[in-house]
């Protein structure tokens, strides 16, 4: 029986050759689009003018059987960009949830109906919006219950600056800071006593692509690390992600990328070990 490390050694080759090897993009005109203005397809990092995501996950079992499969994720998108539909499927290929999303006719999100085949229960948001078009509200009812709302306020394109969500017996407040291209730079946490307790940075490169991202408590302790790389084509290489309360880290090596440079494999390591798999199939307009 072969060993799970001798298994592991093409990938740790891999990881060292992206940690090494990558090296800066060419050089070329940058348009960095501020988050406030950005489509999903923008938010979720995809290239290229999407129609359909389908996400195949898989758990590692042992080097003998391998993968399994898990579940089954789908996203479509309209044209322009906006999600649409969601749909979750299990091992058995039965549909788990289906999340269908509406806007309003200047495309702003009107509300999102998500069902659960499993239990028949219905999940709905709904988004209100001020005058100008910014977001101002949200309610969350789960069965017709209202679990909780959220109030906003924004700048003045429409980035949310301060979410304070409401819930029965207390509330919590985010804090949302941007750079000068109108990207997340920071972000606090307060508690309902209106302290701060834990605040996230984000640091980008020269095209906008977040690299660095900490979460720290509020007496300045790291407690979670996220780096992330990309060639010299904007194509994501890895994500190494490192909770330093419990000391774990994982490591998400892309080595398969379709002709618009969005990844199609993702692989995620712990230590030595594999743990899961994920496998994209993207259909573009």
């Amino acid at each position: 029986m072969k060993s799970n490390r001798i298994l592991l050694i093409p990938l740790y080759i891999i990881f060292i050759t992206l940690f090494f090897g990558a090296c800066k993009r060419k050089t070329a005109e940058v348009v960095i689009v501020p988050d406030a203005l950005k489509n999903h397809l923008q938010r979720a990092r995809f290239l290229g003018n999407v129609k359909t995501v389908e996400t195949d996950s898989y758990y590692y079992s042992n080097p003998d059987s391998g993968y399994f499969f898990s579940s089954k994720n789908i996203q479509c998108y309209s044209s322009d960009g906006y999600l649409t539909q969601v749909v979750v499927l299990d091992k058995n290929n039965d549909t788990v949830s289906k999340r269908t999303l509406f806007y309003l006719p200047n495309a702003n999100e009107n509300y999102w109906v998500d069902f659960n085949y499993r239990d028949n229960s219905v999940t709905k948001d709904t988004f209100i919006y001020e005058k100008n078009g910014f977001k101002a509200e949200e309610y969350f009812l789960f069965n017709d219950s209202l679990l909780y709302k959220i109030l906003y306020k924004t700048d003045a394109i429409g980035g949310v600056i301060e979410m304070k969500r409401l819930l029965s017996n207390y509330h919590l407040t985010n804090k949302i800071y941007y750079n000068t291209h109108g990207l997340v730079e920071r972000i606090e946490e307060y508690d309902p006593q209106n302290k701060l307790y834990k605040y996230i940075t984000m640091e980008y490169d020269n095209y906008g692509d977040e690299v660095n991202r900490r979460a720290y408590k509020n007496a300045n302790e790291i407690i979670e690390y996220t780096y992330t790389q990309y060639n010299n084509e904007g194509a994501l290489q890895k994500v190494i992600f490192e909770d330093r309360l419990h000391y774990l880290r994982e490591d998400k090596i892309y080595t398969q990328h379709d002709k618009t440079r969005n990844w199609l494999e993702e692989i995620t390591l712990q230590g030595n070990d594999t743990l899961r798999k994920r496998v994209r199939t993207i259909v573009y307009y």
